[in-house]
């Protein structure tokens, strides 16, 4: 006889109002956490191409602060883990409003001073 096969666990199917507002607050959240970058980026006199570092760094942060907020899989919250560390990175939301308070306040900091 045959060893009995151990039966997997079917997914849970992920709720599309659930998910869809998980998108929602990830990408408000991107978008709050690159406006502060912009900012902190723009005081500190950061100039050139170097002062896109910080923005993709707050965001690879702010996957990990929904991850760890999340506690348990992924799956759970969301379809993959590329929605979870690329959703709004590169949306124009994100990098325009970070580009826009890091510009803002490079010259209320450095120019206008």
């Amino acid at each position: 006889m045959a060893p009995a096969k151990k039966l997997q666990k079917p997914a849970e199917p992920l709720n599309p109002l659930n998910l869809k507002n998980n998108m929602a607050v990830l990408a408000f959240f991107r978008t709050f956490v690159s406006i502060i970058a912009g900012i902190v980026v723009g005081i500190l006199g950061v100039q050139g191409w170097w002062g896109f570092i910080p923005h993709f760094a707050t965001q690879l942060l702010c996957s990990g602060a929904m991850l760890l907020k999340g506690g348990s899989p992924v799956k759970k919250y969301f379809h993959t883990w590329t929605n979870l560390l690329f959703h709004s990175v590169f949306s124009s939301t994100t990098l325009l409003s970070y580009m826009l308070f890091w510009m803002a306040f490079f010259n209320i900091a450095h120019v206008f001073a």
